[in-house]
């Protein structure tokens, strides 16, 4: 049965370090929601994982599981299955004992065993592989026997840390579709630790973005995608990430790189904020503010290209159609509209209402 899980004032200090691993850390996770916790490296994801899983113990704060207080409760009594970057498969056992063997640990009869087990396999397609061994297994294959481990006994909350980082680019495509289908099969409540962007937007019904062990926004993925509300959070998301422009306010309204603005907020460093997909080039390109700027450079990647371009000292990126994109060095028309863009005030990190 899926259950809540709240965290409230969650902090973890590591020995001398100069920040908390986590900071105070905030979070409402409901009933049979999933939700992806990303962030650079160091930024505290996978400690509050390991904090919720009862692997660590938190300096302060609670974390609720079901309305119960577990921040003290043995990993053991908490009903959550974690699976690891690492498979940690048993490489003398069968995967059938592999997944039967939590089940034995929890003393369950001989015939739900069997039922469980039997299920499990089906739901991940792995019943052909019931009677062989690790070493007999890919890659994905032991991926899925991971998963099913943690999923045979229906534990209220399944916390995953990078599961699929150790997979090749293809099958982790994949296996993120086939396992965000399967965990709304289940409703599980599920948290969900990756690094990588298109398995939080694939997966996530929310997204949780941390820095440096705090909380920088919550959100689903496409308002994270469209309305980040930090500089940090619009650098993060994205591929290439938005651009972000020094502007200037005049008395004419405002500039930005070779693009005038209009009116623009108040704000004493603003920063413009445009995804490269609203930047159109060439004599069609659309948009209520216009300019022009040189191509620096060019990526060719087949389905799409990304072009770099300088507006007066100012670089930003473009992305255009399969291999159609203007060559080194060309002077194009730039434009994109206003509704489309974010600003920022770079001193406190924050976003503004536009005018």
């Amino acid at each position: 049965m899926a259950s809540p899980v709240t965290l409230q004032g969650l902090t973890r200090r590591f020995g001398k370090a100069e920040r908390p691993a986590v900071d105070r850390l905030n979070l409402e996770v409901e009933a049979g929601e999933v939700v992806s916790l990303v962030g650079p490296s160091g930024c505290g994801k996978s400690t509050t994982l390991r904090l919720i899983a009862g692997l660590d113990t938190p300096d302060a704060g609670s974390i609720r599981i079901a309305g119960r207080d577990v921040a003290r409760v043995p990993p053991q009594d908490r009903d959550v299955a974690m699976v690891f970057q690492g498979f940690a498969l048993y490489p003398h056992m069968t995967v059938r004992e592999m997944l039967a063997f939590p089940l034995r640990m929890r003393r369950a009869k001989k015939d739900e065993i069997g039922k469980l087990v039997a299920d499990t396999a089906k739901l991940l397609n792995i019943t052909r592989l019931l009677d062989r061994r690790p070493a007999e297994l890919s890659g994905g294959e032991q991926q899925r026997v991971a998963m099913g481990r943690a999923i045979v006994r229906r534990p209220e909350v399944f916390l995953f840390d990078e599961p699929l980082s150790n997979l090749d680019a293809a099958l982790r495509a994949e296996l993120r579709v086939e396992l965000g289908k399967l965990l709304r099969r289940l409703g599980a409540t599920a948290l969900y630790v990756t690094h990588d962007q298109a398995e939080a937007m694939t997966l996530s019904d929310r997204i949780v973005l941390l820095n440096m062990g705090k909380l920088e926004q919550v959100a689903s993925p496409r308002e994270i995608y469209e309305s980040p509300q930090t500089l940090f959070a619009a650098s993060f998301f994205g591929s290439p990430p938005m651009n972000l422009l020094d502007a200037q306010a005049d008395g004419a309204g405002g500039v930005a790189g070779g693009f005038r603005l209009g009116a623009v907020p108040e704000a004493e460093q603003l920063v413009l904020g445009i995804r490269p997909e609203h930047v159109q080039l060439g004599p069609d390109a659309a948009g209520d503010i216009r300019g022009s700027a040189r191509v620096a450079g060019v990526e060719r990647l087949g389905g799409e290209s990304h072009v770099e371009l300088d507006s007066d000292g100012a670089t930003l990126r473009a992305k255009t159609t399969g291999f159609d994109a203007p060559e080194h060095g060309a002077v194009v028309p730039v434009a994109f509209f206003r509704r489309q863009v974010r600003f920022f005030d770079r001193k406190t990190g924050r976003a503004l209402e536009s005018e």
